[in-house]
């Protein structure tokens, strides 16, 4: 699989304050994800492999047939299931067409040992959703 170029990351919040060299390690642990509306990018309740980062289009968050969030470009998806290391808590639908970036599990190991500032801001994310559940 081909990383992610580095050129992408720069407009997305998470990776904006990398400096270049960072920015292209960073992308050679990501992989690129595009969906078509009504496609399944998380499903509630499976294991999490992935976090993903939208890069253009919308998703919409749902627990069970609810709709508890609408997400667009350079939001994170999936750090909660990941970063508590629990099932998912909701389903991850595209309502446009979507394009994202994927860090996986063991990828986001390795991130958090050579830029602990993004995987602390992983945690925040988290953080700060769970808070307001």
């Amino acid at each position: 699989m081909a990383p992610v170029d580095a050129e992408r990351l720069i407009s997305l919040p998470l990776f904006g304050e990398l400096d270049h060299h960072d920015l292209s390690h960073a992308a050679g642990w990501l992989r690129d994800v595009r969906l078509q509306p009504g496609e399944i990018l998380i499903q509630e309740g499976t294991l999490p492999y992935e976090i993903f980062v939208l890069e253009e289009g919308s998703v919409e968050v749902l627990r069970g047939e609810e709709r508890v969030a609408t997400l667009g470009a350079g939001e994170v998806v999936g750090e909660m299931g990941l970063m508590e290391q629990e099932r998912r808590m909701a389903t991850v639908r595209a309502i446009t067409e979507v394009r994202a970036v994927a860090l996986h599990a063991d990828d986001l190991e390795a991130m958090s040992e050579q830029m602990p500032e993004i995987v602390e801001q992983l945690r925040a994310i988290a953080d700060r959703r769970r808070a307001g559940d």
